[in-house]
């Protein structure tokens, strides 16, 4: 079994697999029930050799069972029901387990395939609907609800080499499929589409000036156009060639690369996010010092304010002086405000003060607080701020930021800089202990904002 390095940055430690061999290339894995389904070219027997017509060796779908953090089962041929002579390439598995679609290439060309599990087998194989012998159609990832299969596809009316195509699922089958665009596609190829449970896509390319050969990028869709890009940083990206990108949960804390960064064959690596999930992430308030105060009397029906020879005089504590039954006023900021409310009978010129009197607490909401510029510009920097946030009862340990665009940082403040226009959804987490219990707590508010 090949061991090697550990590659660690301040987002990602990224660990190649005992399982790899290093003689055989191992590639796109996915998390599959207690383990993971990947493709390899290793022998499948001791006795039979399979290739292709070139002597290359096939590639096929194995699973391994993970045993625990770093052992494994050993690997088996995922079914035997899928065609053994063929290479088996990338594949994707609905949520429930029971549907698989996979490539499958031979000497006709690259197609997918679906079929459906049963018990330990897959059964009932079939060509995906939009198959053609005038081009190849591969890689495919069914969204996590599965209404969605993203593909890559050297179609004729593509920006060149494969691009990223999407298909919806409708009642009659796989609708039309759909180019990604400029934003995502390019003249050379882009391949291995993984959809992730957030909505964030995942593929490989070598355009996209690329730092070497294959980069691992991630886009979001945004008011139905994609293009927001991001470049996965190092250690997911490396010099060598990088890509298969898959997470092994919803909120991709950790998954699957492939990469022959360590050597002349491809293996298949671990990533785990140093980067908290904050999974409960509420909208921002924003902070309003606006209050009413009102007079008792006000309320009482009773009474005939209209005939009243009563004047209210409010005091607000911040030097400012109101006359009426109800009043309305905005403080400036924050702090203890002492209120009082003095009431004249001009008809006897009587003076009643301090009919009300109550200390006035004006505070923010409790929540992390973005404070940033209002009105942003692609390829300017930003400064995003977290100052202002309030909560009370917590002792702050880390601030956390995440753009909307792929990319993270770490501090009560960070800088930023947008690589395209668009609306991002940038959040902050906090994270810290509780000064009554001790417990770690956690807070996230998120800011849509719009970046010309």
């Amino acid at each position: 079994m090949a061991v090697g390095k550990i590659w660690a940055q301040p987002n990602y430690v990224v660990e190649p697999l005992t399982l790899n061999t290093g003689y055989a290339n191992e590639v796109f894995a996915i998390a599959c029930e207690d383990g993971i389904i990947y493709c390899s070219d290793r022998r499948t027997s001791f006795l039979v050799n399979r290739v292709d017509s070139t002597d290359n060796p096939l590639y096929h779908l194995f699973y391994a069972h993970r045993k625990d953090s770093t052992k494994w089962g050993v690997p088996h041929l995922l079914s035997r029901n899928m065609p053994i002579n063929a290479h088996q390439g990338p594949c994707s598995v609905s949520l429930d387990g029971q549907e698989i679609y996979f490539t499958a290439n031979n000497e006709t060309g690259q197609r997918i395939y679906s079929a459906q599990k049963s018990g330990k087998n897959w059964i009932n194989i079939r060509p995906f609907a939009h198959n053609s012998p005038n081009y190849t159609t591969a890689h495919p990832s069914l969204s996590r609800d599965g209404t969605h299969l993203f593909f890559a596809s050297d179609m004729p009316d593509g920006f060149g080499g494969f691009d990223i195509y999407v298909c919806e699922r409708t009642v009659s089958g796989w609708g039309t499929p759909k180019n990604l665009g400029p934003g995502v596609n390019t003249p050379a190829n882009e391949l291995y589409p993984f959809i992730q449970g957030t909505g964030v896509l995942y593929f490989s390319s070598s355009g996209h000036n690329s730092m070497g050969g294959m980069d691992i990028f991630s886009v979001r869709e945004v008011n139905g156009a994609w293009g927001q890009l991001y470049r996965m940083e190092e250690p997911i990206n490396s010099a060598a060639d990088d890509l298969s990108y898959t997470a092994a949960d919803a909120d991709g804390t950790g998954g699957y690369i492939a990469s022959n960064r360590t050597g002349r064959t491809f293996n298949v690596f671990s990533f785990k996010s140093l980067f908290p999930v904050f999974s409960d992430c509420q909208e921002q308030e924003e902070n309003e010092y606006n209050y009413e105060f009102r007079n008792l009397a006000a309320a009482d029906d009773t009474i005939d304010l209209e005939n009243t020879t009563l004047k209210y005089v409010w005091d607000l504590g911040d030097g400012t002086i109101m006359h009426g039954q109800v009043v309305e006023h905005a403080y400036a900021s924050t702090g203890q405000y002492e209120v009082f409310l003095n009431v004249v009978d001009t008809l006897t010129n009587e003076i009643n003060k301090e009919a009300a009197h109550y200390m006035m607490i004006v505070e923010d909401v409790e929540q992390p607080y973005i404070t940033v510029s209002e009105t942003l510009y692609a390829g300017a920097l930003v400064t995003f701020d977290a100052s202002k946030t309030y909560l009370p009862e917590l002792d702050i340990e880390e601030y956390y930021w995440m753009f909307g665009d792929g990319t993270r940082d770490k501090g009560e403040s960070a800088k930023h800089v947008f690589a395209a226009p668009g609306v991002y959804q940038v959040q902050l987490g906090v994270i810290g202990k509780s000064k009554y219990t001790g417990g770690e707590l956690k807070y996230c508010t998120f800011l849509d904002i719009t970046v010309k």
